[in-house]
């Protein structure tokens, strides 16, 4: 499976194939794969929480598209249980689309002892439903016609062949409410992701703004070149049981990568909530790691400025500037005082540097307000 989905001349003929049909794949992949993208929506989910989306709602509708076995709806009820403070009061319901019934079955079958599951992990509920749905997602969208508080659509934008996704994007624009908001999650392989960033810039010229990762409502740079892309990497505690697959298989799953985009209607940024304003040249997304060099250390940045190549000097190290030896990829730091050259940041010894936001969408620093 690991092959098929990153080889290149393998991908498309297997992923637009009903892969989980065959029962050996559902059950590698509920495995392995479940295991390792279930945390993935966290990040998102943490970020859209500052903005308070999730305070004082007394009913919480979210529409899973492309649910498989169920790794968003079962990563999402855990996020919940673990920020309870804001579902105490919550009715919250779930509708969770798949085209393929083996999945829809399975997804059923597991959601029972995954909810039974939960009661042994934490001392309080939230009040819950689930409602699975067969929908093909390439054919059907004018048979849907409610609107969600939430939409989610996570490893399924690289299994819609290129030309239907404008469907898909109909189905989001039609069915998210003017407050809400869309997750998008795609592997962090250089062609899923900048399929990723291409339907990103789709949904901007449709209407929507782009609350996270990015600081700039304009269009992706990244895909300015044949050879950039973007991605988040997270450290987890792997579990002994991945790492034992990842000794037979070869992979190492010793962090989570992924891509995401989170959209909405509404013309905000997680910027906004967490600096106190808009502010897109003086706050930087981290958009690769930290290389170290002799002599020097350099990463890439991106605002609306656009991708930046940063570089410090260790000539230049400073007590302002010490932050930047320490940075991670998808950080948000904030950065006065530097020099510009086209599109290289210089920084000086007077230029100051703060983390705000850490990569699981944690604040670090909070500015203002």
């Amino acid at each position: 499976m690991s092959e098929y989905f990153t080889r290149k001349n393998l991908r498309k003929e297997f992923v637009f194939y009903d892969y989980l049909s065959n029962a050996e794949v559902q059950k590698g992949y509920l495995i392995y794969f479940t295991t390792t993208n279930l945390l993935k929506v966290h990040i998102p989910l943490n970020e859209i929480a500052h903005s308070g989306f999730f305070k004082g709602r007394k009913n919480l509708e979210i529409l899973d598209i492309g649910t498989g076995l169920g790794t968003v709806v079962m990563g999402a009820i855990i996020w919940m249980h673990e920020n309870i403070k804001y579902f105490k009061n919550t009715e919250v319901k779930f509708v969770a689309l798949d085209k393929v019934k083996q999945n829809i079955d399975k997804f059923q079958e597991n959601l029972e002892i995954f909810l039974s599951e939960l009661k042994n992990h934490y001392p309080s509920s939230i009040k819950i439903t689930v409602e699975p749905a067969i929908f093909d997602i390439e054919h059907a969208f004018e048979m849907f016609h409610k609107r969600f508080d939430l939409i989610t659509v996570a490893n399924t934008l690289n299994e819609v062949a290129y030309e239907k996704r404008n469907k898909l994007l109909r189905l989001i624009n039609a069915g998210v409410k003017d407050d809400g908001f869309v997750i998008l999650i795609e592997p962090a392989l250089m062609i899923t992701s900048r399929d990723l960033l291409d339907f990103r810039d789709k949904m901007l010229k449709l209407g929507f703004h782009i609350y996270s990762p990015c600081l700039r409502n304009s269009n992706c740079p990244a895909l300015e070149t044949q050879k950039d892309w973007c991605h988040t990497e997270v450290d987890w505690k792997r579990p002994e049981f991945i790492r034992q697959i990842d000794l037979v298989s070869g992979n190492y799953r010793r962090t989570l990568k992924f891509s995401y985009i989170v959209a909405t209607k509404q013309d905000i940024n997680l910027i906004d909530y967490i600096a106190g304003e808009r502010n897109f040249t003086d706050y930087f997304r981290i958009v690769s790691q930290l290389i170290v060099e002799k002599g020097k250390k350099h990463c890439y940045l991106c605002n609306e400025l656009g991708r930046l190549h940063c570089v410090k000097l260790d000539r230049t190290n400073s007590p302002q500037n010490e932050v930047f030896d320490e940075i991670s990829r998808y950080e948000i730091i904030t950065m006065t005082n530097f020099e510009t050259e086209k599109d290289k940041i210089k920084i000086t010894p007077e230029t100051q540097i703060k983390k705000v936001l850490n990569n699981e969408g944690k604040i670090l620093n909070k500015i203002k307000g």
